[in-house]
This record gives C-alpha cells, sequence and structure tokens, in this order.
C-alpha cells in the first residue's frame, strides 16, 4: 500500500502545524522552505523530508518528487507565490490536488473568474483571517461555548464547553443531563479531563473542569448552553483590540448585532476603519493604556477580543481588561510557547490560528467519503463528517444499524444527518446510503481504519493492492 506523497510549500505556522499534524499519520512528506535555519529546525523536529529552495522554481520542485505528489498545500506568506506554485505543479508536474492560502481581498474579490481549471488551477482556497472571523463571531453569538464547529451544511454543531466552577451539571450523571434537556436532543460526544479522553455513557458523572463535546441541531445550541451551562445572558458590548484584516473583519460581521468599539494605534488603520464600518465606534489608542478601557466601561463589557499581530500584546490587554471587570476575555494566540499559559484559564478562550485553518487541509487530505473536517484539542483529536455510499457499490455500513458497525477504539458515530434534517444517533438507527455521518476520533493512529468504512469497495481494494 503506497503512502500518499504530500508536498508542503512554506515552513512557517501553518505549514509546520500541518506537516506536524500529519507526519504521524501514513503519509510521505516533503517540506520546502526559502529559509535554511527553519528547514534545519523542521528536520530536527520532524521525521520528515525539507528542502531549502524556492517553491516557485521547477527544479525545486522536482526534486521534492512533483512528479509523484498527490497533494499540494502552499502556505508561504506570499499569496503570489502559492498562487505561481499551483499553477506550475498543475501544468509541468500535473499535480491532482492543490491548496493554497490566499488572503489578499484584490484576488478573492475575483476568485470566481480567477481560480478556474484553465487559468490558475486550485481546488480549495484558505483564507485564515476569514477562518478565524468565523470561528470568534461563533463564539460571540454561543456564550459559554469554547469552540463552536458546523457541520453537514449548518444543520448540527459540534460544541466544546467547560464544566467551571459553579456550572449546574458538576455531579450529574448524562442520564440527568439529558432529563434536564426535557427532549431537546443533545449527546455528549466525549469528555475531556485532565486532558485525558473519557468515551462517556449515560452513568458517566461530571466533574468540575470537565471539558466537555456535544453535538445538538445548530438551532438548539443556545438553549442547550442555556440549560446545561447556566449561560442565561447573550453578549451585547463588544471591545475589539486590533484594527487588522481581523479585527475589521470581525467588527463588520457584528456591527449590527452587538454595540461594537474597536481600538487601533495605527492612524491609518483608524481611518480605514471608520471608512469601512457603519456602526462600530473606533478608537484610536493604546489597548494596554489601563486609562482608556476604564474611559469606555470596560468593566460593563460581556466581550473584550484581542486580535493584534502580537501575541504579547494580545495576552497582556486581555489580562488587563479581565483584571478591570470584563466579563469574558479571548485572545488570538499564535506561537506554541504561549498556549499552554493560557490554557490555564487566565484567558476564557484562546484562539489559535493554524487549528482552525487546518481543517480544511485536513479535508483534502481524507478519503474521497470525507467532507469536512475539524482538528481539536491542538491536532490530538478530529471529528468529520462523511458520507454513507448510495451509489450501487458495497458499503460497510449501508443499511446496518449503528451497534453493528465495527468502529475503532476511540471512536464514536456522534450525528446523522438524513435529507438535511437531523436525526439522533441512537444504537439501532439504520443508516441509508446519502445519510452524513458525523465522527468523533480521539486516537488518530485509528484514522485509516475509519476512512476505509466510508471508501468504495473497489478503491479499498486498490490502496490495498498498491
Amino acid at each position: 500500500m503506497s503512502n500518499m506523497k504530500i508536498i508542503i510549500l512554506g515552513a512557517g505556522r501553518v505549514g509546520f502545524t500541518v506537516a506536524n499534524n500529519l507526519s504521524h499519520e501514513n503519509f510521505d512528506i516533503t517540506l520546502i522552505d526559502t529559509d535554511s535555519a527553519v528547514i534545519e529546525k523542521t528536520r530536527e523536529r520532524l521525521d520528515i523530508a525539507a528542502i531549502c529552495g524556492n517553491a516557485t522554481h521547477p527544479d525545486v520542485l522536482e526534486s521534492a518528487g512533483a512528479k509523484h505528489a498527490d497533494l499540494i498545500i502552499a502556505v508561504t506568506d506570499s499569496d503570489v507565490t502559492n498562487m505561481m506554485a499551483c499553477h506550475i505543479l498543475h501544468h509541468l508536474f500535473n499535480v491532482p490536488k492543490k491548496v493554497a492560502r490566499v488572503r489578499n481581498p484584490a484576488f478573492l474579490d475575483v476568485k470566481e473568474q480567477l481560480f478556474q481549471p484553465d487559468i490558475l488551477p486550485i481546488d480549495t482556497i484558505i483564507n485564515p483571517e476569514e477562518e478565524i472571523v468565523n470561528f470568534i463571531k461563533k463564539l460571540i453569538l454561543h456564550p459559554g461555548a469554547q469552540q463552536v464547529l458546523s457541520f453537514a451544511d449548518g444543520a448540527l454543531s459540534l460544541v466544546e464547553a467547560k464544566a467551571g466552577t459553579g456550572c449546574s451539571i458538576i455531579g450529574l450523571s448524562l442520564k440527568e443531563m439529558s432529563d434536564a434537556l426535557q427532549g431537546l436532543y443533545a449527546r455528549i460526544a466525549a469528555i475531556y479531563r485532565a486532558d485525558k479522553p473519557i468515551i462517556p455513557n449515560y452513568n458517566t458523572i461530571v466533574e468540575e473542569g470537565d471539558r466537555l463535546f456535544f453535538i445538538a441541531s445548530s438551532a438548539d445550541i443556545k438553549q442547550v448552553l442555556r440549560i446545561l451551562f447556566n449561560q442565561n445572558n447573550p453578549y451585547k458590548r463588544l471591545i475589539i483590540a486590533g484594527g487588522g484584516r481581523v479585527g475589521l473583519g470581525l467588527a463588520k460581521a457584528l456591527e449590527n448585532t452587538l454595540q461594537v468599539k474597536i481600538i487601533a494605534k495605527n492612524n491609518n488603520q483608524v481611518y480605514q476603519l471608520s471608512e469601512e464600518l457603519d456602526n462600530t465606534i473606533v478608537l484610536s489608542g493604546d489597548a494596554t493604556d489601563e486609562n482608556l478601557l476604564l474611559d469606555e466601561s470596560i468593566e460593563k463589557t460581556d466581550v473584550f477580543c484581542t486580535v493584534t499581530s502580537d501575541d504579547e500584546t494580545n495576552i497582556l490587554c486581555s489580562m488587563l481588561a479581565k483584571n478591570l471587570g470584563a466579563r469574558v476575555v479571548m485572545s488570538m494566540v499564535d506561537r506554541n510557547a504561549y498556549m499552554s499559559m493560557v490554557d490555564n484559564g487566565s484567558i476564557d478562550n484562546a484562539i489559535y490560528p493554524q487549528h482552525t485553518t487546518i481543517g480544511k487541509i485536513l479535508a483534502q487530505v481524507r478519503g474521497s467519503g470525507i467532507s469536512q473536517v475539524h482538528s481539536l484539542l491542538r491536532g490530538k483529536a478530529e471529528a468529520f463528517e462523511a458520507i454513507v455510499l448510495d451509489n450501487g457499490q458495497k458499503s460497510d455500513i449501508a443499511n446496518k444499524p449503528i451497534n453493528a458497525i465495527s468502529l475503532p477504539d476511540g471512536s464514536a458515530i456522534i450525528g446523522v444527518v438524513r435529507d438535511g434534517e437531523s436525526i439522533p444517533a441512537t444504537t439501532d438507527l439504520i443508516l441509508k446510503g446519502g445519510d452524513h455521518v458525523i465522527m468523533f476520533l480521539s486516537d488518530k493512529s485509528q484514522i485509516q481504519a475509519l476512512e476505509a468504512l466510508f471508501l468504495p469497495q473497489k478503491s479499498l481494494l486498490n490502496r490495498l493492492i498498491k
């Protein structure tokens, strides 16, 4: 069985995170970057091939094995480099799948015309800022959630929430929680206790500090959070620190729903924000200035969200705002070194850009039946959506009840959407062709066994023969 050959262009945070995430699986990975020090560090830390060179040079691409590549992931810091590399890899090396990071609105505004097979052949565009804005927006619209991830065109959502001090579900069994929902369907997919997964049953008791992942119809999420996690008050007042693309995007997305203020240091940014925003108050100043925050009634602010390009500023601003009385603080954190520090609870929501981006890439790596992937717990776990085959080809899972399907340890079917409607994934539910099945996987070493369930028999046979 031959390994999928993946070439990653760019060893920045996204490139390195993707390489790290995939290096534990059965892939043949080569990373290309122009910085020799970064390449050396990659070789030391990851068991993959790494080449120092220009990602748009045909000779460099050829030496990386482009002729045999199955997938290209172009995530250098330059949009032009990423697009050019995909163009060359398509026309010179006939690489079948191409993913590229493109961030500049100048290209994104004309993406329908530009990213065509005969012009710029890119299969999946990744725009990290857009992904982060959507991620934070969902957190702000669902008080109490640590993350809200959508599946099956938004029909179902997987939500992470914490059983914090004073939370009413502490000491309850899952059966008692289910009773408290009074007919509302929500399923606890997994519980993480001291970073260790527990696959729960009806008798599992919730303890303080548990991280719970539950799945429910997207329309019911707010109600589930209200009943189980005491989240009775929607957020009304938001202050954003940072006037870059993420800050602007977030203000635009929420200025008609909440009272929004945005703080920017740079005068050019202040002017641009004022031009582009209609219902947001734009403030010129330093978000680490205690007097500025007090003048803006920080103690009455529901959410203080820091999205500058500097991790230290983000963390300091958030901690200051929390001390001054902000109800909830959220902070964008890019560097791995700070992650464990902010996970200890001084910041209510730490947002890791590279982990919000990686799901789109993983969806391209997984088997053909898998349409959507979300990376969880900084890459330790995964949730994905797959479609039960309905094309006359035999499938291991069609027309079987869930309890008759042999699943690897640490995995579970947590949601089913049939004809656009969510239906409870009870053990006696018989899966049908065309069903969208949501899987939770706490042990990523089992991913290939799960993928195999959604592959046509013929393609599975080909995989084994290769």
